[in-house]
């Protein structure tokens, strides 16, 4: 199941007019074409790439990289409802959401079943910053004002049924 259909493959003579690195774009990202194992991938690689393999090279550092890296890709999202979000994040799998306080000033946001931590024995610190900087990202885009997220909750992090985030209007 590719989740963006109208993105195109590149044609051989595009590929042979680019030089140097370009940049992936995430419409290009999205296609996935594996005829044997599909669209899914274990949540176990992408925990071990993020969880294990990031902080062993940034150190502790990771989860502000990791914010940012998903505070750019909501933005590059360019999504324009909040519905919009909560059906990209129900398609990849994310986590189940819900948005238990939605005002002017503040959105509270929950995360069931976190793609990243539901299931963990809590280690005593969030761990969901990736998520947290998706969502703000997006919201900034959706809303077209400044917000940061804030890990209040934390599943596999903290112990908490759901992962939780306070979206501020800066």
């Amino acid at each position: 199941m590719t989740v963006f259909s109208s993105a195109k493959p590149m044609e051989e003579a595009e590929i042979g007019k680019r030089t140097g690195r370009s940049k992936v774009e995430v419409a290009n990202a999205m296609q996935v074409l594996r005829p044997t194992l599909g669209d899914d991938a274990g949540i176990a690689l992408y925990r071990l790439l993020r969880l294990v393999a990031l902080e062993d090279i940034i150190g502790r550092g990771a989860s502000g990289t990791a914010y940012i890296a998903g505070k750019k890709l909501g933005h590059a999202l360019n999504l324009g409802k909040l519905e919009e979000l909560l059906e990209l994040c129900k398609t990849l799998k994310i986590g189940v959401i819900k948005v238990p306080v939605l005002e002017k000033s503040k959105i509270n946001i929950e995360v069931h079943e976190c793609v990243t931590c539901s299931g963990m024995t809590p280690v005593g610190r969030t761990l969901c910053h990736f998520e947290g900087g998706l969502v703000a990202g997006a919201v900034e885009t959706i809303l077209k004002v400044e917000v940061r997220a804030q890990e209040t909750h934390c599943i596999g992090g903290l112990g908490h049924e759901f992962c939780g985030f306070d979206i501020r209007v800066k």
